[in-house]
């Protein structure tokens, strides 16, 4: 019988077992604290069955995580295999009372249209199943959401290039320019354009999020993720930074108005 292997809970259940292993504890004696049987834990960890939010929160206890096994668990819940670093900033996301990003090549994840989004994921993962893809942009979708209900605010600034560069098709570009004029004109979130001429930016994306009103963190993006910096001095000098790009931005209006002229030169 063919076993059925989740394939984005794999990196889950190997914790799971790094975890058990670490404490000494056989699979039947995990089993008897989650009310299990010891097959089934075994199930877990080979990611052949997900196992539910309370028995996340149990073996938090067992395993004396600090919560930090649950939150393993959601970010694979909502996006999948990710790195480390990138599911830290997701957990990192989720606690923010305020978010301001810098992208310079791409209309960031949180207000991606869905085809948007999907075009993106698919040429960073090719081979990955439908079903994989789909979950991913459906996860991206929610949090948007997730954070205006939080009452969590969003500023972005964003190089000239990304209302211009066409992601998939001319259609997706125009749906995802229709979308972010709908969240400015709406006040869900604040947009700028930086034009095309120098300005202080033209460095690598990142973003500032407040978690509470004494800290700030930075997430620097790269290639393979990101990493989180809350150095004070660092996150104060890439405050400034962002503070001067929105100084040299377009305003909302023009911002909206650049945006219109590009859909009227889409073919």
């Amino acid at each position: 019988m063919t076993v059925d292997v989740k394939q984005k809970w794999i990196p889950f259940g190997k914790e799971l077992r790094k975890l058990r292993g670490g404490k000494g504890l056989t699979l039947a004696e995990v089993g008897t604290r989650l009310g299990v049987s010891g097959p089934q834990i075994g199930n877990f960890e080979r990611a052949t069955r997900t196992p539910n939010r309370a028995q996340v929160d149990k073996l938090d206890v067992l395993y004396e995580t600090g919560h930090r096994l649950r939150e393993f668990w959601e970010d694979t819940r909502r996006e999948g295999r990710v790195p480390d670093e990138f599911r830290n900033a997701l957990a990192m996301e989720r606690k923010a009372k305020q978010i301001r990003e810098y992208q310079s090549i791409l209309f960031p994840g949180l207000i991606q249209t869905p085809d948007y989004a999907r075009t993106l994921i698919r040429a960073r993962r090719p081979q990955a199943p439908e079903e994989d893809v789909e979950e991913l942009v459906t996860a991206r979708m929610g949090r948007l959401n997730e954070l205006v209900q939080r009452g969590a605010t969003l500023w972005v600034v964003v190089d000239e290039v990304v209302v211009r560069r066409p992601i998939g098709s001319a259609a997706i570009l125009r749906e995802q320019l229709d979308q972010v004029t709908a969240l400015i004109q709406s006040g869900t979130i604040r947009l700028q354009v930086l034009p095309l001429e120098n300005h202080p930016g033209l460095c690598a994306p990142y973003r500032i999020v407040m978690l509470d009103d004494r800290r700030n963190a930075l997430f620097l993006e790269n290639a393979r993720g990101g990493e989180i910096v809350d150095k004070v001095d660092m996150v104060s000098e890439m405050s400034m930074l962002f503070s001067a790009m929105q100084a040299e931005a377009l305003t909302t209006r023009g911002t909206l108005e650049l945006i219109q002229a590009v859909k009227g030169q889409i073919a």
